[in-house]
């Protein structure tokens, strides 16, 4: 490996080490501590007992500010998701929590979309649509899509599309948002161009702000111009709470 190449690993590794450490002080430990604890019970079990596991945990939340658990997703999403593994199970189970959400907390969600940090942002998207998997839920997070897809960045548009193709295939609004997409190939590229920013349509962010994110945005003109390919996954992951809700 060449001295350069060797050089921008290095930047890269303290950048991802700052990221993780600024990251770990924006969520609530004792909150995140409980949710792998699940995870670790749910996966030592034989499954029979998930729905009982996962309405105590649910029971455990019921006091808490729902605000933090889209936190904690899109941690999970940054620091736990493999290739193999892309939807955890603390982040399934973040999504099993959302079932409690009200409208307050799907719209700090959907604030989160517009994050400096496009990854971040994606992560929010991504845990809206499986909130919409909740039957109570669906009307406000096709709403806020529909309403907002045309000022998504062309990374979200891919990978809103996709994910209402499997996550609501049976839903018209859903579909009819894949139609008018004309998206057909899934295909991410990563840059600091103009395209790569978000911004609302109707949405209004209110009393919530933007983070500040310079770090990650560092990481990621360090992975500019990258196309990612679709990954497939060994099995439809989220059906494991789906099943249980």
């Amino acid at each position: 490996m060449k001295d350069n190449e060797i050089n921008h690993l290095e930047e890269f590794q303290k950048i991802v080490l700052q990221q993780h450490e600024n990251a770990n002080k924006n969520i609530n430990k004792e909150l995140y501590d409980e949710i792998l604890k699940t995870a670790e019970i749910i996966e030592k079990s034989d499954r029979s007992n998930t729905k009982e596991i996962l309405n105590k945990l649910r029971e455990r939340f019921k006091n808490e500010d729902l605000n933090q658990v889209t936190d904690i997703f899109i941690y999970c999403q940054n620091f736990l998701s493999t290739n193999e593994e892309p939807l955890p199970l603390p982040s399934q189970l973040c999504i099993a929590i959302g079932k409690l959400f009200t409208n307050e907390n799907l719209h700090y969600t959907s604030s989160k979309v517009y994050s400096d940090d496009q990854i971040d942002g994606g992560s929010a998207l991504s845990f809206l649509v499986y909130l919409a998997m909740h039957e109570k839920h669906t009307p406000y997070v096709l709403d806020f899509i529909k309403e907002n897809f045309k000022g998504f960045s062309r990374n979200k548009k891919t990978e809103c599309v996709f994910q209402l193709k499997e996550t609501l295939p049976e839903n018209e609004i859903a579909q009819q948002i894949i139609k008018d997409s004309g998206i057909t190939k899934y295909e991410l590229i990563f840059s600091t161009e103009e395209d790569s920013i978000s911004t609302p349509v109707t949405f209004k962010m209110d009393h919530f702000e933007k983070a500040d994110d310079n770090v990650k945005q560092d990481s990621q003109d360090l992975k500019s111009n990258i196309s990612v390919p679709e990954t497939k996954t060994k099995s439809q992951w989220w059906k494991f709470w789906a099943k249980s809700n």
